[in-house]
This record gives C-alpha cells, structure tokens and sequence, in this order.
C-alpha cells in the first residue's frame, strides 16, 4: 500500500486514553423540536376532525327543527288560513246573512294545532350549537324567533279566534329569514 494513501488529513486527532471514561456526547436539540411539533400538529387535527363532526351534527340538527317548523307552518296554514278563505256564509230564511261565528271556528282549529306548533318550537329551542359555527347559530336563531313568534299567533288565535294569521308581517318576516315562504 502507498504510504500517502493512509494519510487522511493533516488535522491532529486527539484519541482517547486507555481507561478514562469517555466524553459526554451532545444531543442535537433540534429532534426534540419535530416530536413537539408532531405532536401539535396531529392535536390540531384531531380537534379539526372533532369540529367537524360536531358541526356536522349541529347542522342536521338544525336542519330537523326547520323541517319541524315548515311542516307546523304547513299545517297551521292549512287550518286556520285556507278557513277564512273558503269560509262563505250561508244566508238566512229571511234573506239575510247568517252569522258566523269565525272567531270560534279559528280558536278550535287553532287549538288543535297548537300543540304541533308547540313541539316543533321545543324542538328549536332544545338545540345547541357552538357559538363559534356562524352560519348554523344564525340559521338557528332565526328559526327559535319564528318557532316563538308562530307560537305566539296560535296561542292568541286559540284564545280569542283572531283572523290575521296571513297578514301578520312579522311573522312573515322571520319565515322568509328561516326560508319557509320562498316556495
């Protein structure tokens, strides 16, 4: 062998002593960082994944206290508003108009569907949603404000037999919020 071939540099080499203990070696600090990020990164997605899922179910939810609200809605218009429109008074033997109590023909429908409405507003007031998913708290929200505001008509037309069910703006409003009277 070439003697210049065993030669592998000219940098001196401090070698060991025979029995004294060998130096400490040093870790590289830098593994010790990727476990802590590993770790963060695979807690993040195991909350992202437990979002979703929530979110999931709140928007089913949701969605199930809106279809209860379209069928009440349905209902109710189809008991108390269809009588004031096909409601004609038959007249009297003496020519005149009888009487009708309209009153009391609403307040005993009414009262058979109110509690159709009723459980179709527990069921909106019995969700919860995360504050922080928007769009579902806001969908929520409007369908709870028209859950209470169509509760609150049937009520009083039950009671008192009051007409305005169609014409009440308001409630209108808040079902066009919850997307009941687009269709």
């Amino acid at each position: 062998m070439d003697p210049e071939s065993e030669l592998l540099s000219d940098a001196p080499v401090r070698l060991g002593r025979p029995g004294a203990p060998p130096e400490p070696r040093l870790r590289s600090t830098r593994s010790g960082w990727w476990w802590v990020l590993a770790l963060g990164l695979l807690v993040a997605c195991a909350i992202a994944l437990v979002d979703a899922h929530s979110r999931d179910r709140e928007s089913a939810a949701v969605g199930r206290c809106e279809r209860d609200l379209q069928v009440a809605t349905w209902y109710t218009q189809g008991s108390l508003g269809l009588l004031t429109n096909y409601l004609r008074p038959a007249p009297t033997s003496d020519g005149r108009v009888q009487q009708l109590h309209l009153a009391d023909l609403m307040s005993e429908r009414a009262g058979s569907v109110l509690p159709r409405v009723q459980r179709a507003a527990r069921t909106c007031r019995g969700l919860a949603v995360h504050p922080w998913h928007f769009s579902i708290v806001a969908r929520q929200s409007a369908a709870s404000a028209y859950s209470a505001a169509l509760v609150t008509l049937v009520q009083l037309v039950a009671a008192q037999g009051h007409v305005s069910f169609s014409d009440d703006q308001t409630l209108q409003r808040l079902g066009d919020a919850v997307g009941l009277n687009s269709g």
